[in-house]
Formats: C-alpha cells, sequence, structure tokens
C-alpha cells in the first residue's frame, strides 16, 4: 500500500535509471517489485489500494493522470501484458477523454496532459526500472474490469469540469 500511495503521490512515474530498457537489471527490478507487491497483498489481503482509490475524494483529473501512467507503463514495459486489461484501461481513458473535451479541454491540452501523465519523454528505461510504477500497474490491474469502470464512470458522472480533488 505504500508503495501504491507513493507512487500516486508522485504521478511522475519514471524517477529511477538503468542503463538499458531491456536488459537483465531492469528484468531483475521488475521481477523484485513483483515480489514486493505479491508479499504485501498476501499481507494485507489485496484490498487496501482498491479500497483507498474508492473511498479518496479524488477528481477525474487525478484518475486520468493514473490512468495515463498505468496504460504508459503498460505499453512500454510490459512484455505480456494483458489483453482484457489493456482494452478496459483503454475504454475508461476514452471515456475519461470525452468528458475532459465535453468540459471544456481542447484537444492540444488534452494531448499535452497525457503526454505529461504518461511521461512520454521519460526514457525506457527509467520508466521501466521504476518499482513504484509497476506497484501502481500491478495495484491497478488486480481488482479487475468492473471496478476500473466504477471508478470510471463515478467520477464521469460527476456534474461540472473535471477536477484534480485529492490526488494522493
Amino acid at each position: 500500500m505504500a508503495i501504491a500511495i507513493a507512487g500516486i503521490a508522485m504521478i511522475s512515474l519514471g524517477s529511477c535509471s538503468t542503463q538499458s530498457g531491456r536488459n537483465a537489471e531492469v528484468a531483475a527490478a521488475i521481477a523484485a517489485a513483483d515480489a514486493a507487491a505479491q508479499s504485501a497483498a498476501n499481507v494485507s489481503g489485496g484490498t487496501e489500494y482498491a479500497d483507498a482509490m474508492q473511498s479518496m475524494p479524488m477528481g477525474a483529473v487525478c484518475w486520468a493522470a493514473i490512468l495515463e501512467a498505468v496504460s504508459s507503463y503498460g505499453q512500454r514495459c510490459i512484455v505480456a501484458e494483458n489483453d482484457g486489461f489493456r482494452a478496459a484501461l483503454n475504454e475508461a481513458r476514452r471515456r475519461l477523454d470525452r468528458k475532459f473535451l465535453n468540459s471544456g479541454w481542447n484537444d492540444e491540452q488534452l494531448a499535452a496532459f497525457k503526454r505529461q501523465m504518461g511521461e512520454a519523454e521519460t526514457s525506457e528505461a527509467d520508466l521501466c526500472s521504476n518499482a513504484d510504477a509497476l506497484g501502481i500497474y500491478r495495484e491497478t490491474e488486480k481488482p479487475g474490469v468492473e471496478w476500473l469502470f466504477k471508478i470510471t464512470d463515478g467520477l464521469i458522472s460527476r456534474p461540472g469540469p473535471p477536477e484534480w480533488g485529492t490526488c494522493l
């Protein structure tokens, strides 16, 4: 839980570095982060992250930032990404995009937001070696598609323009 919340607080997920994106060091870092996340899930019952995400007064902008970061990490770092999760993540992002565009954002603003939150300028080596980023990816994937859409649709249904809200 601490890894996931710390990573959310940063939103910027590419803070660690290695020499290359797909080398043995990156694979070892990913394996270690997966093992740590699994160990934490076994201790906590695996629902702390999902429960925290549902209970905090998060806004649609915060959620969109998290989903962009998760999406970027998955596309760039997870070789055998879950196709069902990828499709659901893309659909959730499209729903948020429509909310933003219908609320006064323009295409350029949305694209700039997505580039920044998805860490487009961060090297693959830096992004993929970040254990916090992997933890957030795994914790967002774990509760399943129904949970992903429950959070997304709840935030989209709020009246008014999208807001950050509390974004730990």
